[in-house]
């Protein structure tokens, strides 16, 4: 069994914390967390602290599971590559491209992974949607619209686009496979000053498809939507809806026999996707990847 550490018993924590335990993915050995309250109630046979230097300095520990707040990961992340531990780190990997580059570049020292937790690319329902584009079942792709809305949680270490709309950057680079030629934005702050709660942001690709995102953290309902608009037919993705996160409407637009051009209206369909927990999926991916010795799919590049 692989050792791990875990630091960070937040949100994201816990659930790690839940799937380690009762997965049996890999040998929980050591938990850190600065809230001491948050240890003293965990009933867990493993070495638990507030000082995540005792999970680096552990030789017996192989990987580490950061799920911190964004702004502690370069700090954690950098401690535990430099002491030689496979690290999986939640995203954002880190607040800029310049440490997220040095990290990158210490783990090739170090010969350590270096996996971010981009947590949609191992999502079955993503990867049903990368198959249906990879085999060209929706057509030309024309254009799409991303809705990832909700009331909370407000960050202080990180806005909107760093926190909501990262899932969806993630997403793009896996689903599309290029990078844009174009990114315009908008982003505004309303609760507090100096943090972007809402954004609207426009990806423009080199063949023509254009990706439309709206972000925000004061929204009258959680929505998790994607809806993607190809020259064949059209694709809806709900996250919220977990038994089916997918609707294919089989319709365009398409010329008569007097080249007027007129919508065709056919089927829609609910594609039956087998649904395994993505954090779960996510952490066997890390696991094996260590086992292996392998580049992770969500690396630090």
């Amino acid at each position: 069994m692989i050792n791990v550490g875990l630091i960070g018993l937040g949100y994201w924590g816990s659930n790690y914390l839940k799937a380690l335990i009762y997965n049996n993915i890999a040998n929980l050995k050591s938990i850190c967390d600065e809230d001491l309250s948050r240890l003293s109630n965990l009933n867990i046979n493993c070495h638990k602290t507030n000082n995540p230097y005792e999970i680096a300095k552990d030789d017996s520990i192989d990987g580490v599971i950061i799920a911190t707040p964004a702004s502690t990961h370069y700090k954690l992340a950098k401690m535990m590559l430099e002491h030689k531990k496979h690290v999986l780190v939640e995203k954002p990997l880190t607040m800029n491209y310049k440490q997220a580059v040095e990290l990158c570049n210490i783990s090739k020292e170090e010969d350590r992974l270096l996996m971010v937790g981009h947590i949609y690319c191992y999502n079955p329902a993503v990867n049903y949607i990368k198959k249906l584009l990879e085999d060209k079942e929706l057509g030309d792709l024309y254009y799409g619209i991303g809705q990832r809305l909700g009331l909370g949680p407000i960050r202080e270490d990180a806005d909107c686009i760093w926190d909501l709309a990262i899932h969806d950057v993630a997403m793009l680079d896996y689903l599309i496979n290029d990078m844009p030629i174009k990114i315009d934005i908008s982003a505004t702050s309303f609760i507090r000053e100096g943090i972007y709660d809402h954004a609207t942001i426009v990806f423009k690709y080199k063949n023509g498809f254009q990706f439309t995102l709206i972000v925000s953290w004061y929204a009258a309902e959680k929505i998790r939507t994607w809806y993607i608009m190809g020259s064949r037919s059209m694709l809806k993705f709900d996250d919220m809806k977990k038994d089916t996160p997918l609707t294919i409407f089989d319709k365009n637009i398409k010329k008569d026999n007097k080249n007027n051009i007129v919508p065709r209206e056919g089927d829609i369909i609910y594609p039956y996707v087998k649904y395994e927990e993505p954090l779960i999926i996510q952490l066997k991916h890390f696991i094996n990847c260590i086992s292996s010795h392998t580049k992770p799919l969500t690396d630090g590049e």
